[in-house]
């Protein structure tokens, strides 16, 4: 090896220092960008072979500049960010459920039934009185009012997150596309060997931790350098492209009646559906089907249990009309969205069956000792069924011709329930002696006055009766009250779960960071000690260049 060689080992040692200065300057640069990743300098020596000597030294060669990363913590740390996307939209989804059904509070539906119970029990002191029947009344429309106000509320909110949902569908598009861009980059960088695209790489890892809050993803690597992602068990982002997501609408109908669209999640030009595994549009989507739902079946499940039992016990009763079989809450409006009270409640306090009553009965006509049952002459008009009749079960059918008769004044018949008795009206149509078929429901006990408040008291009592929930033998095990306490108990259990896993999540998320902070973030005492490492360095490269350049000037007797 000549003098020519050493320089030779001289120009390498001072551009490997030149480089490794540049590479410093670039980590002291950016110690405070988001995501970047610190650089290293990887040197090896050069040597080349000598029949003499073996493996002689050429000096160093750069051969790439690295990143320090931990990819495997890097994609621990996008799992987890998945998990904590989904907890924090699902912890705001509690927390408004929580602001909706305001318990406890005078405002809210415990309080309301509470109310509700404790007017019966009000009327049950003083059945006659007409203010104690209207705080009856005024308090069923009170707790009507709450149950449908805090359906509608949830309904509204289930629609609100339409405009988060398309949001963050159009973050996660621009996210993947960026990510598709630089694939591209980084190919064309890393296609010459040895070539890094680390500061491309860095820009791709911070997106990706972007989409990750966004969406599961699951990331390879192939040859060239591109990162493939799937998400939800679908291709987001391949080789060549990125799969966009769009929203698509599914009309609702909600609690007041009205028309909306409720947005879901697809690939765009495909009728495939998108359905996330984390993250938070998992979040939301968990939040309106899941969480919203299930109290929303709830309130739908009390509210058919109040209608039920409150209706078995009052068409059972008398009220001030002297009628039964009246309804208090509408029978065929059972749902929190739309349950209201009857018709005959709305309009005359007095239908509030205060009184007690007996077992009502069904029976279909004739009867015996009757083999049939004819329209009586026109002179005495009258059929005399059971007394205490359930107002509106008399139905009758004219057998010849199948027609239905209409009760009501000007009309076929008209029927005294109380006393039982049935006036034919039409012989323009009907004939006496026509044969009729029909049923009817009566109370077998009878009108028991209106001082009496049994019935009322019997209402009050269904606070404490069992009536959903069923066991293995089909028994009910917990009465209206308890069952909605159990429904808030249950919203509280289930957030503060949700509030543990999401804290969960945060600290590892943190942990992770710190972790990866250690290894791959920017130490400026350790940069600066490079600094000079590579200063010195390069000085002593100088004053060997210097060195032999003067062993050459000697050889040569230039001096």
């Amino acid at each position: 090896m000549g003098l020519m060689d050493s320089l030779n080992i001289g120009n390498r040692g001072l551009n490997a220092s030149q480089v490794g200065i540049d590479v410093t300057g670039q980590n002291i640069s950016n110690a405070n960008t988001d995501g970047y990743s610190r650089k290293r300098v990887n040197q090896v020596a050069e040597t080349v072979g000598s029949e003499l000597f073996g493996q002689v030294g050429m000096g160093v060669d750069v051969q790439s500049i690295g990143r320090v990363r931990n990819e495997f913590l890097d994609r621990q740390t996008w799992e987890q960010l998945g998990e904590s996307g989904t907890t924090s939209q699902l912890d705001t989804a509690y927390t408004r459920l929580e602001n909706i059904l305001k318990e406890p509070s005078a405002d809210g539906l415990a309080a309301q039934l509470n109310k509700f119970w404790s007017s019966w029990q009000d009327l049950a002191n003083n059945p006659a009185d007409q203010s104690t029947r209207e705080a009856v009344k005024a308090s069923a429309n009170v707790l009507v009012d709450v149950f449908r106000g805090v359906y509608k509320q949830i309904d509204d909110y289930g629609m609100s997150m339409n405009n988060p949902l398309d949001q963050m569908s159009k973050n996660v598009n621009d996210l993947t596309g960026q990510i598709k861009n630089l694939n591209d980059k980084i190919a064309g960088v890393e296609a010459t060997p040895d070539q890094k695209a680390n500061d491309s790489r860095d820009q791709r890892d911070t997106l990706v931790r972007k989409l990750a809050s966004l969406v599961d993803v699951q990331t390879v690597e192939d040859k060239q350098g591109r990162i493939i992602i799937t998400s939800g068990g679908s291709l987001l982002v391949g080789p060549s492209g990125a799969m966009n997501l769009q929203t698509y609408g599914v009309n609702q109908t909600l609690a007041d009646g009205s028309k909306s669209t409720e947005l879901r999640l697809r690939f765009e030009g495909t009728v495939r559906e998108f359905i996330p595994r984390s993250g938070e549009l998992k979040g939301i989507i968990d939040a309106r089907s899941t969480v919203l739902t299930s109290y929303k079946d709830s309130l739908n499940a009390l509210a058919a249990a109040i209608v039920k039992k409150v209706n078995d016990v009052h068409t059972a009763g008398y009220n001030l009309n002297k009628s039964t079989g009246v309804n208090f809450f509408d029978p065929g409006k059972t749902n929190a969205s739309n349950i209201t009270l009857s018709d005959a409640v709305i309009q005359d306090s007095n239908n509030i069956a205060a009184a007690a009553g007996g077992k009502i009965t069904d029976i279909t006509l004739p009867v015996a000792p009757f083999a049939t049952l004819a329209i009586p002459v026109a002179g005495t008009p009258t059929l005399v069924l059971k007394p205490s009749l359930v107002s509106g079960s008399v139905k009758l059918t004219d057998k010849t011709t199948g027609a239905v008769l209409t009760e009501g004044a000007g009309k076929d018949f008209v029927v005294d329930y109380a006393s039982g008795t049935v006036t034919f009206l039409n012989y323009a149509k009907y004939t006496a002696g026509d044969v009729l078929s029909g049923t009817y429901s009566y109370n077998d006990t009878g009108y028991s006055g209106d001082g009496n408040g049994q019935n009322a008291l019997t209402i009050a009592g269904l606070r404490d009766a069992k009536a959903l929930t069923k066991d293995a033998d089909g028994n009910f095990t917990q009465s209206i009250n308890t069952y909605y306490s159990a429904v808030i108990g249950k919203m509280g259990i289930e957030k503060n779960q949700n509030a543990a896993r999401k804290s969960t999540s945060d600290f590892l998320v943190s942990q992770m960071d710190q972790e990866q902070s250690a290894s791959s973030g920017v130490s400026l005492d350790e940069e600066m000690t490079n600094l000079i490492k590579y200063q010195n360095s390069y000085k002593a490269s100088a004053k060997f260049i210097q060195t032999v350049s003067q062993m050459i000037e000697v050889l040569m007797g230039i001096q």
